[in-house]
């Protein structure tokens, strides 16, 4: 009697244990997207840091590839920006239905306000986002 007890407590220890697998995997894919969303992010603004404030328009942004082509304004859009020429690493790639966007506002003195967004479709069906930003400029 004392054998099937302690079975019985055993397998209903291992049910417990194992139904947390699921919950782990989704909080680890959770935590690698978001990851990966903000490192997308921070290699963009580190780019746009290192240009001028007056190159922050949609012709030098184009020919420094930087946002997606046939663009003329504010939101610039960089979905499809391989950000690393090694791995290609843009948000369409690293993430699913990923998507990037920055705005651009003038500030005084010529500086400029830079909010970026990565937002990307979760296993769940949730858009996510990581929202970031920057000034250049005179305020830096």
């Amino acid at each position: 009697m004392d054998v099937v007890i302690g079975m019985f407590l055993l397998m209903l220890a291992a049910a417990g244990l194992l139904s947390l697998f699921p919950v782990l995997k989704r909080s680890e894919s959770m935590a690698r997207h978001e990851s990966r969303a903000v490192q997308i992010a921070n290699r963009m603004l580190e780019h746009i840091q290192m240009l001028r404030p007056s190159d922050v328009n949609p012709q030098a942004l184009a020919q420094l590839n930087l946002i997606d082509e046939g663009q003329t304004g504010s939101p610039y859009e960089f979905t499809n920006v391989p950000l690393d020429e090694a791995s290609l690493y843009s948000p369409a790639q690293a993430l699913r239905s990923g998507q990037g966007k920055f705005w651009v506002e003038d500030l005084p003195d010529g500086s400029k306000k830079i909010t970026l967004v990565v937002s990307w479709l979760s296993e769940s069906g949730v858009r996510r986002q990581v929202l970031t930003g920057t000034i250049i400029g005179a305020y830096r």
